[in-house]
């Protein structure tokens, strides 16, 4: 992704990015944010070199790689979104993750240590990037050598999935992808992932299973 579009994109969402917090050995830490994205796909994946948003994806495709992590397995999420039909869609994506026995996601109604929601790409309907998940993380705390998540939300762009004509079972494969990135992970190489960086047909599989169980071992 372009410094220019996370810029436009950074103007539209509020990121808390930069806050000094006392973390809980006392000592004052600074709240790094990150964005991470799923690049749309018209009619079918491209061949190629997987992007992701710092560089090329590295690592092998048997293992989807994680760049941040919670400090539990157990982890809080709400959907903000009045739509039943994107409700539907995150409710989907969640129970995916959790039917891989790494991590446990429990909603909440109060406040959620990941926020599910729907919004409009401000591109417009031609977009590229059909979701999008900023991911807040202590600059001086980690957890198997991988920094400890604060915060992050996840983002399905309405528009975007209906011009490239997405199903619902696509968008839940997207809102996978974006709840995947919640959870610390990046985009893997592999095409049959669903960390690979344009996401559609693909839903949660073994190397995206791997990587979980790898970064919170």
């Amino acid at each position: 992704m372009n410094n220019h579009f996370v810029g436009r994109l950074l103007a539209v969402f509020v990121v808390t990015a930069g806050l000094s917090v006392i973390a809980p050995s006392h000592v004052a830490a600074k709240i790094v944010t990150d964005v991470d994205a799923a690049e749309a796909v018209n009619t079918s994946v491209a061949f190629g070199t997987a992007k992701a948003d710092a560089g090329v994806a590295t690592g092998s495709a048997s293992l989807t790689p994680a760049a941040k992590r919670w400090q539990s397995t157990k982890i809080t999420y709400k959907i903000d979104s009045g739509s039943s039909y994107y409700r539907s869609v995150w409710h989907s994506a969640v129970k995916k993750w959790n039917h891989s026995g790494v991590v446990h996601l429990v909603a909440t109604t109060g406040k959620a240590d990941i926020s599910l929601s729907t919004s409009n790409s401000p591109m417009g309907n031609c977009g590229s990037t059909v979701g999008i998940t900023y991911s807040s993380y202590y600059n001086n705390k980690t957890l198997n050598h991988l920094p400890v998540l604060v915060s992050a939300k996840s983002y399905v762009f309405k528009n975007v999935a209906s011009h490239y004509h997405y199903s619902k079972t696509e968008r839940a494969n997207v809102a996978q992808h974006e709840l995947g990135h919640a959870l610390g992970l990046e985009h893997n190489v592999g095409r049959h992932s669903v960390m690979y960086y344009a996401t559609r047909d693909q839903s949660v599989s073994k190397p995206d299973v791997n990587g979980l169980e790898h970064s919170y071992r």
